[in-house]
């Protein structure tokens, strides 16, 4: 799915995609570990796969050397899932660590699916990356 950049953006945010996440699917760099998770979101929601995978931590459980597998797993959920909203419940920052906790509401196969996540984000070279999902208190 194409973005139009004087859309809602999908993340939810309030602002225009060009406004919003647009920047950072461009390959901008996110100023927070907020901002990276809302154009994650967005990239899911919109099928920018490539996205997904250059913000995603060589050393997170979800990295995957083989690109091309990992490209078609990350787009046939993308295909399968419809994005409804996002929900971002606190996010903080450490120096090069960060953690988002969300809400993404989610539709699979007609049912909704909420997946609520507290996320690690580390900052590598000045650009954050996505690491892992932390244990839920």
């Amino acid at each position: 799915m194409r973005l139009a950049q004087n859309a809602p953006c999908p993340c939810t945010s309030g602002r225009r995609v060009k406004a919003c996440c647009g920047p950072i699917l461009k390959g901008a760099p996110a100023e927070t570990p907020e901002a990276l998770m809302r154009s994650r979101y967005t990239a899911y929601a919109a099928g920018a796969v490539r996205h997904i995978q250059r913000t995603t931590h060589p050393d997170g459980p979800h990295f995957d050397s083989d690109t091309p597998r990992w490209h078609q797993q990350i787009e046939a959920f993308c295909t399968a899932t419809e994005f409804t909203s996002l929900t971002i419940h606190s996010h903080r920052t450490n120096g090069d660590r960060g953690a988002v906790h969300f809400t993404a509401s989610l539709v699979q196969n007609g049912e909704a699916v909420p997946l609520e996540e507290h996320s690690d984000f580390c900052r590598v070279d000045g650009r954050w990356l996505y690491h892992s999902a932390l244990p839920l208190p």
